[in-house]
């Protein structure tokens, strides 16, 4: 039986958004990522991040620089609730490269689902911007808005649920999960 999974967006997110992070020093948790990822790990999510990495193309970093702060990343939330990020997936590109990757299309999600066999029904896509929610319901997934961030503002496909961080996000999730789970037993039962 395949495994549900939640793709996150990384920079603003899961860790503050400080504009093109080069160096390891720079990765902060946002409050309650931990808890909140910690919480969908131990009732059977995979976690996933989907990052668009345009500093890549644009020379602000190298694509060893941008594991190096994934490494710290993955370091820091192990350090701080033993969560475990399953996979990193990131696209380098512009939008004007015209690649499959860049959100908001879906071809980071497609492809993790592809190479992890995760199941699509009852994964989630979770971001801070609307080009994360767009790139979730061309995935064909539930989606969480993460709000309140920088990109606050900025219009555009509308989640299915908006969440103040990670951990309202999860327990949204979890709740809907258990709501489904309700639906489908008395449909079984009548």
């Amino acid at each position: 039986m395949s495994r549900r999974a939640v793709f996150l967006d990384r920079d603003g997110t899961i860790m503050a958004d400080v504009g093109y992070p080069s160096d390891p020093r720079q990765v902060r948790l946002v409050p309650h990522a931990a808890e909140g990822l910690k919480l969908l790990q131990e009732h059977g999510y995979a976690l996933v991040v989907v990052s668009n990495q345009s500093g890549i193309a644009r020379g602000r970093l190298t694509l060893e620089d941008a594991q190096r702060v994934n490494a710290e990343l993955q370091r820091r939330l192990r350090e701080l609730g033993d969560v475990r990020i399953e996979a990193f997936y990131l696209c380098p590109h512009l939008d004007r490269d015209g690649c499959d990757c860049r959100k908001p299309k879906p071809g980071m999600i497609e492809r993790a689902i592809a190479e992890h066999r995760y199941a699509r029904e009852g994964s989630v896509a979770i971001g801070d911007r609307p080009r994360d929610i767009e790139a979730g319901r061309n995935a064909r997934l539930r989606t969480v808005r993460i709000i309140g961030g920088p990109y606050a503002d900025e219009r555009g496909a509308t989640a299915d649920r908006d969440a103040a961080d990670l951990l309202a996000a999860a327990q949204w999730i979890l709740a809907s999960d258990q709501a489904a789970g309700h639906e489908k037993d008395a449909r079984a039962a009548s």
